[in-house]
């Protein structure tokens, strides 16, 4: 069914293009591109899905890729080449095959169920109706329209390329966002083991190829953080290859409404747009507002939202079924 689904997946995204979302890569609304996107999702460890045909036909199909690790326990992923339907179709029939997908999650223990869907109304619409909310949003900066000039860098604020000998400067701000997405109205876990090995991953940032770190000073201390890194595989419906990402912004808390973000931003997107990019992508948790309100205020678009539903564990016992005599 692959190449069937593939020309969902393919129709979808063009219509879902032409209805808001343009900043998104062109590139898959080309049936081979389509393809690549939908395999790669399929033949993940554990992947499962399932298909809704008529008359021989296929009408929708739905993937989701079970997961195990600290923070999230048993949970299930759905990507945006996870999911298909014919435009004659309700959306409806994408409920019913959750519904039954869903059922088989439960019953092995994944109770917390993720989507990563693309950024309509419409096609929000069904998974809103199935109990899922709002937790992260993606969204695209498209620098040829960008108005550079409105980001007002504090000229109080140096920013500069960090090198290998501020690798101890780029660590000490590994817990900011942590404790930022562990405070309200986040209240999003930051367990106290993963922050050694967040620590040292900032330090990695400084090896990895293609990422571009910056330091901003105020009053003679470092204040700010920007990684920025480069998109190479052209698989992710969400930016185009070529496309920067980024991956790190942190402000110290004493230093937060001075501008330190806002002229990391004018002086790393400047250096970006000369050198050939033209797209830069982000992600934040909604929930958290200080993230959330900058970066849409500083124009960038969201074209797509991660969806969350966790499922009461007690379902397992609490079915109908078992009665106390």
């Amino acid at each position: 069914m692959l190449d069937a689904a593939a020309e969902l997946l393919c129709e979808n995204y063009s219509s879902l293009r032409a209805r808001g979302l343009a900043l998104l890569p062109k590139s898959f609304e080309q049936l081979d591109n389509a393809r690549k996107a939908l395999k790669r999702i399929i033949t993940q460890s554990k992947a499962m899905g399932l298909a809704a045909v008529e008359k021989g036909q296929l009408r929708a199909f739905l993937i989701g890729t079970p997961a195990v690790n600290p923070i999230r326990g048993r949970h299930v992923w759905i990507y945006p080449a996870g999911l298909g339907i014919d435009p004659t179709c309700s959306l409806e029939l994408l409920r019913e095959l959750y519904a039954r997908l869903g059922e088989v999650w439960v019953r092995n223990g994944f109770f917390d169920h993720f989507i990563l869907a693309l950024n309509n109304p419409k096609w929000l619409e069904p998974w809103l109706r199935l109990g899922f909310a709002y937790e992260q949003a993606h969204a695209l900066l498209d620098l040829d329209q960008f108005p550079f000039d409105s980001l007002s860098p504090n000229p109080e604020i140096t920013v500069r390329r960090a090198t290998e000998a501020d690798r101890e400067t780029v660590q000490s701000f590994y817990n900011i966002i942590p404790r930022q997405h562990a405070a309200p109205p986040v209240w999003g876990v930051a367990l106290p083991e993963d922050l050694p090995e967040i620590y040292e991953g900032y330090g990695e940032l400084l090896d990895e190829e293609g990422t571009t770190l910056w330091l901003a000073y105020w009053r003679g201390r470092p204040v700010g953080l920007h990684a920025y890194r480069t998109l190479l595989d052209g698989v992710d419906f969400l930016a185009p290859a070529g496309a920067l990402r980024l991956t790190v912004a942190s402000t110290v808390p004493e230093a937060r409404g001075q501008g330190v973000s806002s002229t990391l931003l004018a002086v790393a997107l400047q250096d970006a747009y000369a050198r050939g990019y033209r797209v830069c992508e982000t992600d934040c948790r909604i929930t958290n507002l200080l993230s959330s309100r900058h970066w849409e205020g500083k124009g960038f678009k969201e074209v797509a939202k991660r969806l969350v539903r966790k499922v009461d564990q007690r379902i397992v016992w609490a079915d109908g079924y078992n009665e106390l005599p």
